[in-house]
């Protein structure tokens, strides 16, 4: 599938002017509202924090295809929109074009990626820390034994079986 037919998600982050937060979360309406009856728009979200006490929105728009996304874009609605909110707005909108990943990868997969990446220190922890461990009650013994298990697979085993696999697709 050409890069051009997935679907593409433009994110947009302001943060607003001193006592305009409420006004620019109105503005974030009007634009979902807005972009939401144009075509090839799949939906829009708008995400809200406090950053040093200035409210900061992210509008996302997920459109479609590359097409649908660029004909919204270059719109004169957006571009009303993009003047309206430039006037709410502190600095620059920082912008962000998305492309996905494409579909996820199967469970199994996930799986044997965990798995091999868990293999190596589950097998080494049971050799090593066998006898030290072995007059330990069974809930602290696994407590212990995962404790070291999970952050090594995390930090260490999976990133390598993952960069591994990757490389051997290539």
């Amino acid at each position: 599938m050409p890069t051009s037919a997935l679907p593409v998600t433009v994110a947009a982050t302001r943060r607003a002017r001193p006592h305009h937060a409420d006004d620019l979360e109105r503005w974030a309406a009007t634009l979902c509202a807005t972009a939401g009856g144009f075509p090839g728009v799949r939906g829009c979200d708008v995400r809200r924090r406090r950053v040093r006490g200035s409210l900061e929105l992210t509008v996302s728009v997920t459109f479609a295809s590359a097409a649908a996304a660029h004909a919204w874009e270059t719109s004169p609605v957006r571009a009303e929109l993009v003047a309206q909110g430039d006037a709410l707005t502190q600095g620059d909108a920082t912008t962000a074009l998305l492309f996905p990943a494409g579909p996820p990868q199967p469970r199994r997969r996930t799986a044997l990626v965990v798995w091999a990446g868990l293999f190596p220190f589950a097998l080494a922890v049971n050799v090593l820390a066998e006898a030290p461990l072995a007059g330990l009650p069974v809930v602290v013994r696994t407590l212990l034994t995962t404790a070291v298990l999970v952050p090594l697979a995390v930090y260490v085993g999976i990133p390598v079986v993952q960069h591994l696999v990757s490389r051997a697709r290539r």
